[in-house]
């Protein structure tokens, strides 16, 4: 199945760096290889410093890369931070 994963978190950068992080080619082609695509990248309107991420993929696949603790850094150099995180996860057939 197809799995879309929301992610709404805070930044400790800027959501321009962040975004050309997230678009930068070396992170597209990990993405292409994991199967998953971002469906959506956006910043909140309210708070310069908080944005969502939705991707799609084969499910469990990114929500286990983000639970997986030795994965935090790779996280966390997005500007993405970890803790507080919000995710939820939804299923199409």
């Amino acid at each position: 199945m197809i799995e879309t994963t929301v992610l709404d978190f805070e930044l400790s950068n800027t959501f321009q760096e962040y975004k050309a992080y997230m678009e930068a080619p070396e992170q597209q082609v990990m993405f292409s290889e994991m199967g998953v695509k971002i469906f959506y990248l956006g910043v909140s309107q309210e708070n310069p410093k908080r944005a969502t991420v939705i991707f799609q993929g084969p499910e469990n696949v990114l929500y286990d890369i983000f639970m997986n603790p030795q994965t935090k850094p790779i996280v966390e150099a997005s500007g993405h931070i970890y803790e507080g995180t919000l995710i939820t996860r939804w299923l199409a057939d």
